[in-house]
């Protein structure tokens, strides 16, 4: 039997998945205040991140839209949070 994945490790593997191997390779260094900035992301990638973290949420984002402001995520955590802001509402 599986564990289920944390919030946190739910985000990191979405992470990992799109920006690829050089995240991958920095993966044990990314923690919660690590900025996604730093990570090589942008606006097109936040939607992008989102939309792949649309399973995670349990919604789609077109009924989530109106609760995400991305210039209030700027870490891991930050993105962790909203993650699961979103998925209780």
């Amino acid at each position: 039997m599986t564990t289920p994945l944390t919030p946190f490790d739910e985000v990191l593997r979405v992470l990992v998945a799109m920006l690829g191997e050089d995240v991958a390779e920095r993966r044990a260094e990314l923690s919660a205040s690590t900025p996604l900035q730093s990570l090589g992301m942008d606006s097109m990638k936040y939607i992008n991140l989102l939309l792949s973290l649309e399973d995670s949420i349990g919604k789609e984002l077109d009924e989530v839209a109106e609760h995400i402001e991305l210039s209030e995520v700027a870490t891991v955590g930050d993105l962790v949070a909203l993650v699961e802001r979103l998925r209780d509402l």
